[in-house]
């Protein structure tokens, strides 16, 4: 018996009237258990008693399609928690939102976690979030309502015509809004659902759906091209009636094809269209229409309307945006935690997609207004090319306004003439379709198209791929001496064989440079490299030949990568936090391979005054003209003491530049106590067990058995962190396997709950063991340069990020922002290091010979030679 859905009531309350109504009605199968609806009314309920949450709490929730996963979140319903489904980036929706617990429910099991963070006022009708469609990590999310929930599940279930006859099945991840709208249009009319996490292609799959007679199936565009693969239609499965298809345009072909498979064994296909900020779905396609309008995304759904609204994307007048108006539209996006405690903003939905309406009330949609780029102001759109390239192959295309990229799936790659004339094809193609010039289009083979894991053609990492194949590299001749490469980057007129880059003046900066010069040059460089004449370098060029694939010192990987992680993690892109403290220890490892190699104390003093000038200055001027345009910062920051003089981190922005500081502390400490020549012999007899010695104090901050009031933000204390830098000092001083295994076990060892965030502290601890057992690692040299450039502008991206990727992040898709945050920061590092040499006929001469060395140490070694001083 069908029980009325009330619009006023929840899906939860629709469970416990079937548990009422229709006992023994099956509502989860798994395996060979059933769950009736009376025993999961029952469980519900239980679990609802059990969280022991402050009433109406935010709980984060994810999770494999279990039977814990579903009483979990229809518990959370039931008791008045507001549940936020999340796939992926769970400690990043976890930091913004604080919620009250964190509960997670992989296979066999269940993961309940509660916080200390009080629950934030929660509106009323608020029901559940989501975060939005391909932004699974973003911290905007959408506010549904139980009206919402409700509508929609009842909507699908009267076009779909389910009954409690029906069983559908798990063929979609139940944090995604399609197949959360599976479960609840079943359970509104006391239907079934098949649990498994096999992919459709698994024939656990195929037995499920045979043995308990699964009646409708859905999919994404990507599920549909894995079936025929599998010959799914060829299968005898007599209780399938229907197929669904949403989650992305599926091409007509394909359509019309599949709705004829499905008609011929009496069963549908039901094309839909809808987005998580609708519930679900807006509109259907009445499988009666599918052959006749194949391309169409049909009618609105039953409670729904859909309007046309004129868009400056289109020119053609009978295509507009839809804009969908229905109960089912969410109540608003999410930004902050005021925004849970606001009600309905919105009455009707601005969908981004552009439409004509066909004959008989049927929508098509022809493209996206966000699917149109404008390289050299040529307004290109990339749906439409597409569909024009659709006879060159399996091929998807996407694009910026400055190139356009596609990527061609091709079946024998081996063949190099059969490709190169494939991709010139398209690469024509599309250069006569859009006018663009030919220097513009990038043309790329891959094995298959990268998507997302909803089963949409992923366009960022289409354009990464072809950002990675298009690097090329500059290779140095082979006249060209390692006396000549010293030269021109240290800034000397004359290079003696016995000179050294240590003894030449060269730092972190510099060697980066000078390592990926003398890898092209030499093919292999020795670890030692920095301290060996260049007489014994020259030699190498003599009996070393050149590797396929060449190999980069490891400090560098780990600047770069860790650079990419602060300035990701900030930007709340990908989460991969700890990048700064990594980066201390490699400025520990640096400063015992460079400043410590130098013979006097003088030596020693100046090259690190030098370094901690280099960064002080530039930091300073940064925060001094951020100051002046819009303020924020005080004096604590502008003289980079702020991590003693400055309020919490939780009420005082101004901490964005402890690394900065933390920084010059560490470095000028270490640099005036080397430079005492007791202390300096001392370190030259036992310099490892030195480190260890330097390491010891440091560990009463590090367990924090000695507290000087810094409870707070202890995190971004010189005092609490300069153990991350001593660490990696001792990681430079450990010679042969037992110390290399003292000092990794160290790092194992003292890690570990200092962040309370495992994820982080796994990161550091991965860095710091490759960077005692790995002193370089293989890279292709396509990456060589991109790499070592991100290491070498590592200060200067960290540097200006924070006021460079806000307005960027507001006005770019977030990847973007990210790469021109990254991108911005590169171009800052490059200006600052030639400033110098642009100023060098008028300013410079006339400073003193300090002031030359900070502003550009090559420029005053270049001055000095000219001036005919040593």
């Amino acid at each position: 018996m069908a029980v009325q859905l009330s619009l006023v009531e929840s899906i939860v309350s629709q469970v416990h009237r079937y548990g009422r109504a229709v006992p023994d009605q099956p509502a989860i199968i798994l395996g060979d258990t059933m769950i009736s609806y009376c025993d999961l009314s029952r469980q519900i309920e239980l679990q609802a008693a059990a969280w022991d949450l402050p009433s109406r709490s935010l709980v984060v929730l994810s999770g494999e399609p279990t039977l814990g996963f579903i009483v979990g979140y229809l518990s959370l319903l039931d008791a008045g928690h507001v549940p936020l489904l999340a796939a992926a980036h769970v400690d990043e929706l976890v930091d913004t939102w604080r919620p009250a617990a964190v509960a997670h429910y992989p296979q066999g099991g269940s993961q309940v976690t509660r916080t200390d963070w009080a629950a934030p006022p929660l509106h009323s009708d608020l029901a559940l979030l989501m975060s939005t469609s391909g932004s699974t990590g973003s911290p905007k999310l959408v506010r549904l309502s139980h009206l919402n929930l409700v509508s929609n599940a009842e909507a699908i279930a009267d076009y779909l015509a389910l009954t409690q006859d029906d069983r559908g099945i798990t063929s979609l991840p139940l944090h995604y809004c399609y197949g959360l709208s599976v479960l609840h249009s079943h359970l509104a009319v006391g239907a079934s659902i098949v649990l498994t996490s096999a992919s459709v292609v698994d024939p656990c799959f195929r037995d499920a759906m045979r043995r308990h007679g699964v009646t409708n199936l859905a999919g994404v565009p990507h599920t549909f091209e894995l079936l025929d693969q599998s010959r799914f239609h060829e299968l005898d499965l007599p209780h399938l009636r229907l197929m669904t298809q949403a989650g992305g345009r599926m091409e007509p072909d394909r359509v019309h094809l599949w709705a004829e498979r499905m008609s011929s064994r009496g069963a549908e296909l039901f094309v839909m269209y809808g987005q998580t900020e609708a519930t679900a779905r807006m509109a259907y396609l009445p499988p009666s229409l599918a052959t006749a309008w194949p391309s169409a995304i049909g009618v609105p759904v039953p409670g729904g309307s859909i309007d046309l609204r004129p868009h400056p994307a289109s020119i053609d007048p009978d295509v507009g945006e839809i804009v969908y108006r229905g109960p089912n539209v969410m109540m608003g996006y999410a930004e902050q935690h005021d925004d849970l405690n606001r009600g309905h903003d919105l009455a009707e939905l601005c969908t981004g997609d552009l439409a004509r309406r066909l004959p008989g009330g049927v929508f098509e949609v022809v493209g996206r207004a966000s699917r149109f780029v404008k390289p050299f102001g040529l307004r290109v759109d990339l749906d439409h090319l597409e569909r024009q390239l659709a006879r060159h192959g399996e091929l998807a295309v996407a694009g910026n306004d400055t190139q356009l990229v596609v990527g061609v799936v091709v079946a024998d790659a081996g063949d190099q003439d059969r490709l190169d004339s494939t991709l010139d094809k398209v690469r024509s193609a599309v250069v006569s379709a859009t006018a663009l010039p030919n220097g513009c289009v990038h043309v790329v083979s891959v094995a298959e198209l990268p998507r997302t894991p909803s089963g949409k053609i992923d366009g960022t990492a289409l354009l990464e791929i072809a950002r990675m194949s298009d690097q090329t590299r500059q290779p140095v001749t082979a006249t060209v001496g390692v006396a000549d490469l010293f030269a021109k980057i240290l800034g000397h007129t004359e290079v003696h064989g016995d000179a050294t880059f240590v003894s030449l003046g060269g730092d972190s900066l510099s060697y980066i440079e000078c390592a990926l010069r003398l890898e092209e040059l030499l093919g292999h460089v020795p670890h030692d490299w920095h301290i060996v004449s260049v007489a014994d370098l020259d030699r190498l060029t003599l009996t070393t030949t050149s590797r396929s694939l060449p190999r980069l010192d490891t400090t560098v990987l780990l600047r770069a990568f860790s650079i990419c992680a602060v300035v990701s993690t900030h930007m709340r892109l990908f989460r991969f936090p700890g990048g700064a403290h990594l980066l201390l220890a490699v400025v520990g490892y640096n400063f015992a391979r460079f400043q410590l190699a130098h013979e006097t104390g003088r030596a020693r003093l100046s090259s690190g005054l030098r370094t901690a000038a280099r960064v002080a200055i530039p930091t300073s001027m940064w925060i001094g003209i951020n100051m002046v345009i819009a303020g924020g910062y005080g004096l604590g920051a502008l003289t980079l003491t702020n991590n003693y003089t400055g309020s919490s981190w939780r009420s005082d922005g101004r901490w964005q530049y402890w690394f900065f500081e933390v920084f010059v502390h560490t470095l000028l400490l270490a640099s005036v106590v080397m430079a005492v020549p007791a202390v300096r012999r001392l370190e030259r007899r036992i310099p490892f067990l030195f480190a260890l010695l330097l390491l010891a104090p440091l560990l009463v901050f590090r367990f924090r058995w000695w507290d000087l009031g810094d409870h707070y933000n202890y995190l971004f204390r010189t005092h609490t962190v300069a153990w991350f830098f001593v660490l990696g000092w001792a990681i430079q001083r450990a010679n042969g396997t037992w110390q290399r295994l003292l000092v990794c076990g160290l790092g194992i060892a003292i890690v570990p709950n200092f962040f309370d965030r495992s994820q982080r502290e796994i990161f550091i601890v991965l860095g710091l063991c490759l960077l005692v057992w790995l002193p370089s690692l293989p890279v292709p040299r396509a990456l060589h340069r991109p790499i070592s450039g991100l290491a070498s502008a590592s200060m200067w991206i960290f540097l200006v990020h924070w006021q460079v990727w806000p307005p960027l992040d507001a006005a770019l898709k977030r990847e973007a922002a990210f790469a021109l945050t990254l991108a911005i920061g590169v171009a800052a590092w490059w200006t600052a290091s030639h400033a110098g040499e642009l100023l060098q006929g008028v300013t410079l001469t006339r400073c003193r010979p300090w002031a030359r060395s900070l502003i550009s140490p090559k420029l005053e070694r270049r001055w000095r030679t000219s001036k005919g001083y040593s």
